[in-house]
């Protein structure tokens, strides 16, 4: 009665013997041995009341018919295709009544089911109150069980107890024996040697009365123990005849759960009996649905032959069809090639076009390889492109930098401007107070009177005073001018400049681009002039400020200035001079050395080694991607120390093995110099 299978597999074999299984609704009748051999043709003995029409005979197998179908043209005529229409609608009228039967069969199986699930409800509710009685019974024989434990437990407890009781009274006795024939011996003695009475008599009395009085409270106890005794007894024979009778409760359980099995089975065959008519009736009736059935079957399986030869006729009908369409498409698409073709003037047939075939592959190869080489050139130009941009934007710097100097120049010649005017007007404050002096002094001759030049001369040797005043502050200012923030700035481009030229060396190194290129300027250049012409006048204006500090000085009216003065100025002035030159001279062939100097470094080690500060120096690798790839170290009289730089977080691996285990500055920096080599060598 198992229904998980949803597919029932007929064969051959199945229908020759009877053994036809029952359908299930869901799924249609399906053979899986399609190829079979079916004979369809009836004998007269078989019983078969279907007879298939002459038409619908198959004198072979079903592969023959396969194999004739095959060779079989596509009907022509309209009364075949009705008659095949008509075979049809007849096949699925016999589907849809074996279908029915088959539903039929179905439900009688569904009844029977159900008849069993009802009868195995039934027993199994027997079962249950079978088993509550056995579970009952079975807890009455555990509490009769605890019971005799319990018993037997005090049974035990009290022997033990009469035991050790019997145990104690007996060593009392023995004990009281001992002292009461002691003594009667001595009361023996004291009467036959006839002694005075003792005066511990009455103790020893006493004594005796006390153990007499023992004696009777032990033979009580012994008379209650004995008590007990049977007592307990009397519960031994109790539990004697519990254990009779529960082994008597135990056959009775077993003779109850004998009948129960003997009444299960009675129950059983009563109701198989009173089934067993019912059964043969529906096996009867079921035997002859399944000739019935067996009989179409044969009938639906050739019908559903008949039906998949037919469709596979269809089919190869469509086919032929979808095919002759194909090859009109085809057919018209080839007339318009050929017409194309004969537009074009290729003549002489397939080998012509063949020909110019291979002619035109051999010309695309050609373009291939030329759009190959192309691809080659701009990959190449692409390169350069990119080289160019590169030195582009390296000029652009250089061309920003080069305006920003552009720019500082202008706003030092606009500060120099200043100061001329500054200067221009201190010059003509000065030529107005030599006009005036000039003039007292003619107005002085002209009068030539004593009392007027006595009161002129403290006047005058006041406007003297506050004249130098005015000088010591011009040039203060003049000083002051001169001297921090120009020198910041000039100190700012001096750095600048050696950045420039380290750059331009790295680069120069890497071959970046060739360091003899010149650039030409030209001579007329406009802030050449302004400076030319700035430096002039700044001359000329020094020149009239110390001219006019002689006059003052001297008090005399310019024509005459003290010759002393301009003497020792002019020497100090060839002084500085000498030494100005000597010191530059001297920088220069420093800056000169030192340069050659690093660069034999920069050339044999392949590091430049620059001090930034006191005992720290940076050390940037011939080698290096970018000029922010450098090393930091701290060189001191006993140890030298690596600062940490993001260049130098990336040699993790390098400073744990050079640094750290071996502490080795020189290898450590030989095989960074090796990473970095090898990297710029893959990447060209």
């Amino acid at each position: 009665m198992d229904r998980k299978d949803t597919s029932v597999k007929v064969s051959e074999s199945d229908f020759e013997h009877g053994n036809y299984p029952y359908l299930p609704t869901s799924t249609p009748l399906r053979s899986d041995a399609p190829h079979h051999n079916f004979s369809l043709n009836t004998q007269p003995g078989s019983g078969n009341t279907h007879e298939t029409p002459k038409r619908m005979k198959l004198e072979g197998s079903i592969s023959d018919s396969f194999n004739t179908s095959s060779a079989e043209s596509i009907p022509s005529s309209p009364w075949e295709w009705r008659k095949m229409k008509a075979e049809l609608i007849s096949l699925r009228t016999r589907l849809t009544h074996q279908e029915s039967t088959v539903q039929q069969l179905h439900q009688i199986r569904q009844e029977m089911e159900e008849l069993f699930k009802k009868e195995k409800k039934i027993l199994q509710i027997q079962m249950n109150q079978d088993k509550t009685m056995i579970k009952q019974l079975e807890l009455r024989v555990d509490v009769g069980r605890k019971t005799i434990q319990e018993s037997k437990a005090a049974q035990f407890r009290a022997e033990k107890e009469l035991a050790e009781m019997k145990m104690k009274m007996e060593q009392k006795i023995m004990v009281l024996q001992n002292e009461n024939a002691k003594l009667k011996q001595e009361l023996e003695m004291q009467a036959d040697r006839k002694v005075k009475p003792d005066p511990d008599r009455p103790g020893i009395e006493i004594r005796l009365s006390t153990c007499t009085e023992n004696l009777e409270l032990a033979n009580k106890r012994i008379l209650e123990l004995e008590e007990k005794l049977r007592e307990a007894r009397k519960d031994q024979q109790k539990y004697e005849l519990q254990n009779v009778e529960l082994q008597a409760l135990r056959v009775k359980v077993e003779h109850f759960n004998s009948e129960i099995s003997h009444i299960e089975e009675s129950k059983k065959f009563t109701t198989r009996a009173a089934q067993a008519y019912e059964l043969e009736k529906e096996l009867n009736q079921a035997r002859a649905m399944i000739t019935s059935l067996r009989e179409s079957l044969k009938g639906k399986l050739l019908l559903e032959e008949q039906i998949a030869h037919l469709n596979c006729r269809l089919q190869r009908t469509e086919n032929l069809e979808k095919q002759v369409s194909q090859l009109e498409f085809s057919q018209a698409e080839l007339l318009s090639k050929l017409s194309e073709y004969e537009e074009l003037g290729i003549s002489g047939g397939p080998s012509a076009v063949r020909r110019e075939i291979k002619s035109l592959q051999s010309a695309v190869l050609d373009l291939t390889a030329e759009g190959g080489e192309l691809r080659q050139k701009i990959s190449i130009l692409e390169k350069d492109l990119a080289n160019a941009n590169s030195k582009v934007e390296e000029t652009k710097k250089l061309l920003t930098d080069t305006i920003n100097s552009h720019d500082r120049l202008t706003r030092f010649v606009s500060r120099l401007q200043k100061k001329m005017s500054l200067v221009t007007r201190e010059r003509d404050s000065y030529r107005q107070q030599l006009d005036s002096y000039e003039k007292e002094i003619t107005a002085y001759h002209n009068n030539e009177n004593p009392s007027v030049s006595n009161d002129r001369i403290p006047v005058l040797e006041r406007t003297i005073e506050s004249y130098r005043e005015l000088v010591a502050k011009l040039e203060a200012d003049i000083e002051a001018l001169d001297g921090a923030p120009h020198l910041q700035a000039f100190k700012l481009l001096k750095e600048e400049n050696e950045k420039l030229k380290d750059e331009i060396a790295h680069r120069a190194l890497k071959g970046d681009f060739n360091i003899n290129t010149k650039i030409v300027h030209y001579k007329l250049n406009p802030a050449a002039l302004a400076e030319q012409q700035a430096e002039e006048k700044e001359k000329a204006l020094l020149e009239e400020v110390e001219q006019l500090r002689t006059i003052v000085s001297s008090g005399s009216t310019g024509k005459g200035p003290a010759p002393s003065f301009s003497y020792h100025s002019k020497e100090i002035a060839e002084i500085q001079n000498n030494y100005e030159i000597k010191m530059s001279r001297l920088k220069e062939a420093f800056q000169a050395t030192s340069h050659e100097y690093r660069q034999a470094c920069y050339q044999l080690t392949g590091w430049k080694i620059d001090r930034t500060k006191e005992g720290q120096y940076k050390l940037a690798s011939q080698y290096a991607e970018s000029p922010g790839d450098y090393l930091f170290f701290l060189v001191t009289d006993d140890d030298v120390n690596m600062i940490e730089t993001p260049f130098s977080a990336t040699l993790t691996h390098l400073i744990d093995r050079y640094l750290q285990q071996q502490q080795s500055v020189p290898m450590f920096l030989n095989a960074v110099q090796s990473e970095l080599f090898d990297q710029q060598t893959m990447c060209h």
